[in-house]
């Protein structure tokens, strides 16, 4: 890593760290390890971490005087920490027949899939596409102008920095570049709601590569996830406050997102106490998350950019509040007992509790969209009251985590339950309108065996999630509540989240996560090198077998939804086992993955739908994919 010039460090050095330099405290030395498994959104592994390096620092006789150069006192200081990767993508036949052109042409219909796929709008424009006869005429042929497949590419550069002020106090971070930017999306000449480029006016014409704005994307090219601050007392605990990482055990209610091919994360604003208690390897953490504060005073008129805005009403703010605690061996000690061939049990409880009065979503809905999403007290001559309704929401949150390591097996199971009441009232007037229950259950857990001195892995995962006789569709993308039977009084839909993957294509694309189902998932994974330290190729194959809970839930209204079969070849250059939470090794990592989709009876018609003239040339399609991720971490 290249060093900035002096000037650049001086201005940070000053901006950030006055106290550190004039008091000559000893500066951080090394990177802080990141947990693999974490504790309700606090890194005990960091913490774990920062204590050790805090407690051999006071037991030295005399400390270590300062560098004396600029650049080794912020080199010390500063840690970059991350990764850039981009991922080439072909996907096949994700519709699974819904819009087969000889389905289409007998009046099928891919919005009657229940499929919240992104679909191929090739597949809609078939009077666009035409092929010349003999005579120079034109014939239109729709054929010519249907799609399968889809392709791109997208990228993504991560910077996580670290600002050690000293030993025991720290600034964390989280920037992305080009948050998966999809290769070739802004090109010269493509502006919306404006004028192209004099040097392309259509992008047919385009030379180059523009960066990513308003007028021409939906995000920008720099944003900021994360920033938060940790504060170490080795007697007293760890208090967290800011924007923070949320994980827990599996990741499948809580999850960090920080591996190379990740997409979704769980993001907390959070203050935060942690103590351990370290002779008994146990923890505990207490928390208070501004989950949601509603309405505020911000307004693009005044002073943007400047000036504090202002929480309108307590009433509409969603609180949360949170207990985390459990026994979790320190990794340094974790590595002795795995070496000596001794077992590593850890475990937790996570708990959370969460309310909001009031509400102003849904409020003079639009009949189109059923959505409404007005600030609170933007209109001054409009009562507040018929800004708002009654939401009456409340929930209780649990989840227990449990592992087992070994040298040679690893064994995790996270279970979560949500229990709660809320109402989906959508006329102020009526606040006690349909209100239901929160009854939902979530599960999932993983098995590895290890032979071979390490080179062969033998893996089980299986999950489950309650479904919902109630709910028509699996799992719903289009930003509306998920379409509910007549005098429904409850919801039972559990969804993981959507980054503890299974899959390639059902959940993790399709579906986006798996929700209203349970899977097995057998597999294999062969190291054919396997150096520790060193360089790591393997190859990795598994099937998944995936049910609904609730087959009427289904499109088909039968439980089986489909048998899908992953494989993979990974290469990493400095493998490092992360298991007990250390950070990746920094180095290059290459993956070419391959996935096939065998659709079953629960994502076709119905039985008595393939009688009719419409559905009886229905055929289900088998989707595919091809998937490469390559990457540099540092």
């Amino acid at each position: 890593m290249r060093r900035p010039s002096p000037t650049v460090l001086a201005v940070i050095v000053a901006a950030l760290a006055p106290s550190a330099l004039a008091q000559n405290t000893p500066l951080n030395p090394t990177p802080t390890a990141t947990a693999a498994v974490d504790t309700a959104g606090i890194n005990m592994a960091a913490a774990a971490a920062t204590e050790e390096r805090a407690a051999s620092t006071a037991e030295r006789p005399t400390p270590t005087p300062p560098p004396t150069n600029l650049l080794d006192r912020v080199g010390n200081m500063v840690e970059l920490h991350g990764y850039l990767r981009v991922r080439p993508e072909w996907m096949h036949n994700f519709d699974l027949g819904w819009d087969d052109l000889a389905f289409r042409n007998v009046g099928g219909n891919y919005a009657n899939s229940q499929l919240p796929w992104v679909r191929n709008p090739d597949n809609g424009l078939p009077n666009l596409c035409s092929s010349a006869s003999t005579d120079g005429s034109t014939i239109r042929v729709p054929a010519d102008c249907t799609g399968r497949s889809q392709s791109m590419a997208n990228m993504r550069f991560r910077i996580n920095p670290e600002i050690h002020i000293t030993d025991n106090i720290a600034i964390y971070s989280q920037i992305d570049v080009f948050d998966n930017l999809i290769l070739g999306s802004t090109p010269q000449g493509y502006y919306t709601g404006g004028q192209g480029s004099p040097w392309a006016p259509v992008t047919a014409f385009s030379s180059t590569q523009v960066t990513p704005t308003a007028q021409n994307s939906l995000t920008p090219s720099i944003t900021v996830s994360r920033a938060w601050a940790e504060v170490t007392n080795q007697s007293l605990g760890q208090i967290r406050f800011g924007r923070m990482p949320g994980q827990w055990g599996l990741g499948i209610l809580a999850n960090a997102g920080n591996g190379i091919d990740s997409d979704f994360q769980s993001h907390s604003d959070r203050i935060m106490y942690a103590a351990r208690v370290r002779p008994l390897h146990l923890f505990l953490a207490a928390f208070y998350d501004f989950a949601s504060t509603g309405a505020t005073s911000a307004s693009p008129r005044y002073e943007v950019g400047q000036g504090q805005p202002i929480d309108v009403s307590q009433l509409d703010d969603v609180s949360q509040y949170g207990l985390a605690l459990g026994r979790r061996v320190d990794p340094a000690e974790a590595r002795q007992r795995l070496a000596r061939g001794q077992l590593v049990i850890n475990g937790g409880l996570y708990g959370l509790f969460r309310n909001q009065t009031l509400s102003t979503e849904y409020v003079n809905a639009d009949a189109t969209t059923g959505r409404d999403q007005r600030t609170v007290g933007s209109d001054r001559s409009t009562p507040i009251t018929t800004q708002a309704l009654r939401r009456g929401a409340w929930a209780v949150i649990s989840d227990l985590w449990f592992q087992i390591l070994h040298r040679s097996f690893r064994f995790e199971v996270e279970a979560a339950f949500i229990y709660g009441e809320t109402t989906i009232a959508r006329d102020a007037a009526n606040p006690g309108n349909n209100p239901y229950r929160l009854t939902q259950f979530g599960g999932a857990a993983e098995f590895e065996y290890r032979l071979l001195n390490n080179r062969l892995t033998i893996e089980f995962k299986t999950g489950y999630a309650t479904g919902d006789s109630d709910l028509e569709g699996l799992n719903y993308h289009n930003g509306l509540i998920a379409p509910q039977r007549a005098a429904a009084t409850s919801n039972t839909l559990f969804r993981f989240h959507p980054d503890y993957r299974v899959d390639m294509i059902l959940w993790r694309q399709i579906f986006r996560q798996v929700s209203g189902a349970y899977y097995f998932r057998p597999g294999v994974t062969y190291a054919f090198v396997n150096s520790p330290g060193g360089d790591r190729l393997y190859g990795r194959a598994a099937v998944i077998w995936s049910r609904a809970s609730e087959f009427v839930q289904t499109r088909g209204n039968a439980a089986d939804l489909g048998i899908e079969i992953n494989a993979e070849v990974t290469y990493q250059s400095n493998f490092r086992d992360t298991t007990l939470g250390d950070r990746p090794g920094a180095g290059f990592f290459a993956s070419l993955q391959y996935g096939v989709l065998f659709p079953m009876e629960g994502l076709g018609p119905r039985l008595d739908e393939r009688t009719t003239s419409t559905y009886s040339s229905f055929s289900l399609s088998t989707a595919q994919t091809v998937r490469g991720v390559f990457g540099v971490m540092y």
